[in-house]
């Protein structure tokens, strides 16, 4: 047997946003003692903002050239399961927040991240080995996961029989700000962040921007907001949030970070 097929097979979870990006150019150009993938894999939602979209249109190519291909996978739009009233449609749960008698605030159950992110990795994965449904992955598999010095609480061992989670970002003892350097350093723009338009864990800087300089995005979010207000038929009791306030988007009065602190914080347990 040869010696690939002892070795793993070697991705990069791609969210498009810093620190996978600044992931994907350790691993194209062997920096750090980073693996070399085979491929990088973005799992589209179809929700994330308009500015992903575009920021992949520049990376994808840089990726190319450099022998790693982006490939995008999808397991439809989740925004239109999550909207599904039919009590017998299958439900996808976003963390939206909701009123709890014992915290006073409690978000719903996350399946989004599982199903639309995780999920869709794996069946790309499974194609790529080529591994037949039903049938047992036998070569091991190295995620190449971006994750920084300051999300290191983040890190964790895969779930997943025979794939083996690496954090190179954690490993090369680099922050954010290194991510950035190393971005710019090969002439690519600074992706903001990736996450889905409506994600109810964005900090209220993300908001901000989006009303004010992505107003198409900003109406799916108040849409999106508007539309799981009630979602008895799903089996929550009480009304349902996008901000963890639990008012509306459309009246919140959001203000620069300099006026308001809190709006900088940014939950990086909470990301997918």
């Amino acid at each position: 047997m040869s010696t690939a097929a002892h070795s793993p097979y070697t991705y990069i979870s791609l969210g498009a946003g810093v620190q996978s990006t600044a992931l994907l150019i350790l691993s194209a150009l062997g920096l750090r003692g980073c693996p070399r993938a085979e491929v990088a894999i973005f799992a589209d939602t179809q929700d994330e903002p308009a500015w992903v979209y575009r920021f992949l249109e520049r990376l994808e190519p840089w990726a190319a050239a450099r022998g790693i291909p982006v490939l995008r996978v999808t397991a439809g739009r989740l925004s239109d399961q999550v909207l599904r009233q039919d009590p017998g449609a299958r439900w996808s749960s976003i963390p939206a927040w909701t009123p709890s008698e014992i915290h006073g605030v409690s978000p719903l159950h996350r399946q989004c991240t599982a199903e639309y992110k995780i999920r869709p990795i794996q069946r790309k994965l499974r194609e790529l080995l080529g591994v037949r449904p039903r049938q047992r992955v036998r070569r091991e598999v190295l995620a190449l996961l971006g994750i920084s010095v300051e999300e290191a609480h983040r890190m964790r061992p895969s779930r997943t029989p025979l794939i083996r989670n690496a954090y190179p970002l954690v490993d090369a003892r680099m922050g954010r700000g290194d991510c950035v350097d190393l971005i710019r350093a090969q002439d690519l723009p600074v992706p903001k962040k990736s996450a889905c338009v409506f994600c109810p864990y964005h900090a209220g800087t993300y908001w901000l921007e989006l009303r004010d300089h992505y107003p198409e995005d900003w109406a799916q979010a108040v849409r999106m907001d508007n539309a799981i207000r009630n979602v008895t038929a799903k089996g929550v009791e009480r009304p349902v949030f996008l901000h963890r306030s639990l008012r509306p988007l459309q009246v919140l009065e959001l203000r620069p970070p300099e006026e308001d602190p809190q709006l900088s914080l940014e939950g990086f347990g909470n990301e997918c």
